[in-house]
């Protein structure tokens, strides 16, 4: 990786971008972006920079990697990637209609899922799995990002997704790591909260079963929603959502009768 002093960045001549996190701002210009972290702690940056040279000629499809490393001497402060033209995160995409095609959202969860597999065969955990962090464009291409937030190599990161952690808090005493199990809880609650507009251990019974009726995929899904509403323990082991998906489901899921999270984040 190339590295890039960040005294030589003119970032005035640069658009701030509105995806700006708790410890970052991000810019772009000309086809690349800029991701410059403001509150990480030297020793998590240290982790950081050694991470991210030993991720150095990785090339994942479906994933945006760092390019150029943005630095202040020897201490790592940022660092530049692809930019995604017109893409929106998943729950964006799925949030702003009435009616959601079923078969339109299974298929790119779906994929969504088949490039899990892809990271975790490359030996990443993601860590900060969800599904802000999976970009859509225009077309239908997705492309998992701020991979900075996975464990690679040994070395984890200070984020977690925060859908996992509500999760735990409420369902789990017990967590013993980041693991690709973990990964997959993160993905199949991103669904049910994609599918119910709440977070599944929010769910009844009975408005599991309003949608499940008429959806395989939802019924496939059953055993791991119920699992994964017991309190305590470990976490439990869940599949790849993709082997759960059904691609014969069809049919559309109406918001108007769904009331809750979906239209207070996504509807102001």
């Amino acid at each position: 990786m190339e590295k890039i002093r960040v005294s030589d960045i003119d970032f005035s001549n640069l658009k701030k971008m509105n995806s700006v996190g708790t410890k970052s701002v991000m810019y772009t210009k000309d086809g690349i972006c800029i991701k410059m972290f403001k509150e990480l702690y030297p020793e998590e940056k240290k982790d950081m920079y050694r991470k991210f040279l030993s991720m150095d000629g990785l090339d994942i499809d479906g994933v945006i990697l760092p390019k150029d490393l943005i630095v202040d001497g020897d201490k790592l402060q940022g660092y530049t990637m692809e930019y995604f033209e017109n893409s929106e995160p998943l729950f964006k995409r799925f949030g702003r209609s009435n009616y959601v095609d079923c078969r339109e959202m299974f298929d790119v969860v779906k994929n969504a899922s088949l490039i899990l597999r892809r990271i975790h065969e490359n030996k990443f955990v993601c860590q900060d799995l969800n599904f802000d962090n999976i970009l859509i464009d225009d077309s239908g291409t997705i492309k998992y990002c701020d991979i900075d937030g996975c464990t690679y190599n040994g070395i984890s990161s200070p984020y977690m997704s925060s859908l996992l952690a509500r999760y735990l808090s409420h369902r789990r005493k017990e967590f013993d790591d980041f693991s690709v199990n973990s990964d997959r809880v993160s993905l199949i609650l991103s669904f049910f909260l994609l599918a119910y507009t709440k977070e599944i251990q929010r769910v009844s019974n009975r408005e599991y079963c309003s949608l499940s009726g008429s959806l395989q995929t939802l019924k496939n899904m059953e055993e791991y929603a119920d699992s994964l509403c017991l309190k305590g323990g470990n976490l439990p082991c869940v599949p790849y959502v993709d082997e759960l998906i059904d691609d014969n489901d069809s049919g559309y899921i109406n918001r108007e009768k769904q009331i809750g999270l979906f239209r207070r984040v996504f509807r102001r």
